[in-house]
């Protein structure tokens, strides 16, 4: 339920970013708009796949580094990440992730983290009311 609730929050994240000049781009599903929706689904889930799986041995193997940069680093690690899925989705056939340069990418990965963040802490305020 955790990795679903984080798949829908990190594609509503994708597709916000990609409405904004950053150049990323979800290409696939252009059928319907339930294609196009499972599409940027299918990125999200790729993307938060690498992020449980990738990310914390990245970020144990560049702790020195991190604390270095008081935690500036965490912004490269996301850029990777991100350039990442972006590499994986090339490699499947139902749609790809495509991205631009490093400042813009580096720009689109923080957004998407602000707002999964962001999406995120609303749903466990959500929780702690009930």
């Amino acid at each position: 339920m955790f990795f679903l609730f984080r798949v829908v929050i990190t594609a509503v994240a994708v597709w916000l970013v990609s409405l904004m000049p950053l150049d990323v781009v979800v290409t696939g599903g252009n059928d319907t708009w339930w294609s196009r929706a499972l599409v940027f689904v299918g990125v999200a889930a790729i993307l938060v796949a690498v992020n449980m799986i990738v990310k914390p041995i990245v970020n144990l193997v560049t702790l020195p580094v991190r604390i270095l940069t008081l935690g500036l680093f965490a912004l490269i690690i996301n850029w990777a990440m991100l350039m990442l899925a972006s590499w994986l989705t090339s490699h499947l056939s139902f749609g790809t992730l495509e991205v631009g340069g490093f400042w813009k990418t580096l720009l689109a990965a923080f957004l998407i983290s602000i707002i999964t963040v962001m999406l995120g802490a609303s749903k466990k305020k959500a929780k702690r009311r009930a």
